[in-house]
């Protein structure tokens, strides 16, 4: 009986009859999600972007802007031409630009 049983896990085993340790319960693949930046002005936010998902940055201007969280939990520097990526954390962000903070925007992240 042993032996029987033995065989047969083998045998699932290499047919891939055994489901991936991950397989279940597995999280979300994070999604990008793009804010560009270009006129002295953030694009509009994301409406739906979730704690682990990827924030990233992207700078069309021909000046460096930042990226800033007021609460300081981020601060992304963006040189003209520039993409920076950062994994979303839960929260509602006022987003500003150092370098001119007329720029504003407001990020939520559930």
């Amino acid at each position: 009986m042993f032996r029987m049983m033995l065989w047969f896990g083998i045998a699932l085993a290499l047919v891939g009859g055994f489901p991936p340790a991950t397989a279940a319960g597995a999280a979300a693949t994070p999604r990008v999600h793009v804010i560009v930046i270009d006129q002295m002005v953030f694009g509009p936010m994301p409406a739906d972007v979730r704690a682990g998902d990827i924030i990233e940055w992207v700078n069309h201007g021909v000046l460096e802007h930042t990226a800033t969280a007021r609460d300081g939990s981020f601060d992304v520097d963006l040189k003209p031409g520039a993409a920076v990526r950062m994994t979303a954390k839960t929260g509602s962000f006022d987003v500003f630009c150092r370098f001119h903070p007329t720029m504003q925007a407001n990020l939520v992240v559930k």
